[in-house]
Formats: structure tokens, sequence, C-alpha cells
């Protein structure tokens, strides 16, 4: 009986498999060819400084972890 349900179980799995394989495409792709990539770059202009907030001034003004 245990015998029966194995040859069962494997004949269905190698159906499943060669259904997958048979229900590809096969390269018959009917899309339309996409353009070509372009990349687009701004001008570099001059640029404002940072504002860095870590610039100078006391460096334990914002400490809120309780340290000594």
């Amino acid at each position: 009986m245990t015998n029966t349900k194995r040859k069962l179980l494997a004949m269905a799995m190698a159906g499943v498999v060669s259904a997958g394989v048979f229900a590809q495409k096969r390269g018959d792709d009917k899309r339309p060819p996409k353009p070509p990539n372009t990349v687009v770059v701004a001008p570099k202009g001059e640029k404002p400084p940072r504002n860095n907030e870590n610039r100078g001034g006391d460096k334990n003004k914002g400490d809120k972890r309780g340290r000594p």
C-alpha cells in the first residue's frame, strides 16, 4: 500500500514538474523594445555651505544621557 502511494506521488510530482517546464515561453517575446537608457546630469553650480550643528560651541550642550 505504501509502495503504491509512493509511486503515485512520484508520478504526480513528475507530471507537475514537466507541465511547468512546458508551460514556460520559448523566447517569443511580443513586448515592444525598450528605448535606450539616458542619463541626465544637472549642471554643477556653486553650492551654499552646509548647516553643521556640530561646529564649535559647548559640546555637552545637548547631552541628555545623564553622564557625569
